[in-house]
């Protein structure tokens, strides 16, 4: 790897400010009084970008932002010690207002759809991220192609993205819809090398409801050992944890019990704890444990950031693998 090039580089296509609402309990059509508010660089490849900088993994993020208010971004990249890849398209990047119900220990979200691109403009656009990303990239560099993609822009950017990082040697992670995920596992010519869909997204890409764990299972140990295999699948469940599959088998691995204070960033912090403990040299499935204790000290603060390495560590050898 060369002396610019990245240990972990996020694109994020559709990044967006996070405006998160704290409230004592949301009760559809009343009138609420806030607890707190805060303003945040979101986006998945942001929050996983944000997390793995904190593990200390030489970290970029890039993808599109609105020239019109960069500035959020610019400062929290700056604050987390993220090289800033990021290219500036014409427009304001979007809010996404997140409501945290303290009662119920979750979020209810409002995204909004991003800036526009029409033909032309994202042909440009799509270049000139290949022309920034290209310096950073060396072999064995990991790429994240993570949430959803603004309007006009579709699968076909993220398969030409995806084979320029390929042919430079990255190894590709995609936490994106079911949709848009489904179309790149059969149009790729070769898989990612590790996918983290939720049960939602799972859901959408193979067709059917995935109701028990099983079922859960079942899909993704077929996803992970596919043609062309992708190898390291997580499927996030919410409070039931994760199922974690491989060439070595399917495992259901169970959350600690920790107070939850907000559910927003733990998918985030798991993709990052995962790829950092990889990166580190751990196998997979050790490395998915790491990234869900992860996830489970995210939860337990509104504000971004991690604890103290220790803390993660003991939340990590709390879960247990059960094979599925």
């Amino acid at each position: 790897m060369t002396s610019t090039a990245m240990q972990l580089i996020t694109v994020t296509p559709n990044p967006a400010i996070d405006h998160t609402v704290s409230l004592d309990r949301l009760e559809p059509g009343a009138v609420h009084r806030a607890r707190a508010e805060q303003f945040e660089a979101g986006g998945k490849g942001i929050g996983v970008a944000a997390v793995a900088a904190a593990l200390g993994l030489r970290t970029a993020a890039s993808g599109w932002l609105g020239d019109q208010n960069p500035q959020l971004f610019e400062r929290a990249f700056a604050e987390r010690g993220i090289a800033d890849a990021m290219v500036r398209v014409p427009g304001r990047t979007r809010t996404n207002i997140k409501l945290a119900d303290a009662e119920r220990g979750d979020s209810t979200d409002i995204n909004l759809a991003g800036i526009a691109f029409d033909a032309e403009s994202t042909a440009q656009a799509e270049a000139a991220l290949l022309a920034r990303l290209a310096p950073l990239v060396g072999e064995g560099t990991w790429c994240t192609l993570a949430g959803s993609l603004p309007p006009g822009v579709g699968v076909e950017s993220l398969l030409r993205l995806a084979e320029a990082l390929r042919a430079r040697g990255a190894r590709l992670m995609v936490d994106t819809g079911g949709k848009v995920l489904g179309e790149l596992l059969d149009r790729l010519p070769a898989a990612p090398d590790f996918l983290k869909p939720n049960r939602a997204e799972l859901e959408e890409m193979v067709g059917e409801p995935l109701p028990a764990v099983a079922d859960v299972a079942r899909a993704a140990l077929a996803l992970a050992l596919r043609a062309r295999g992708v190898g390291r699948v997580v499927v996030s469940l919410g409070g039931e944890g994760a199922v974690i599959a491989g060439e070595g088998g399917c495992w259901l691995a169970r959350s600690p019990r920790v107070p939850v204070a907000t559910t927003v960033g733990a998918g985030d912090a798991l993709v990052a704890g995962t790829l950092a403990a990889l990166v580190e040299g751990r196998d997979f499935p050790e490395a998915a444990v790491f990234g869900m204790a992860c996830a489970a000290a995210r939860i337990q603060r509104i504000a971004p950031g991690l604890p103290p390495r220790a803390e993660i560590e003991a939340l990590a050898a709390r879960i247990a693998l059960q094979p599925v």
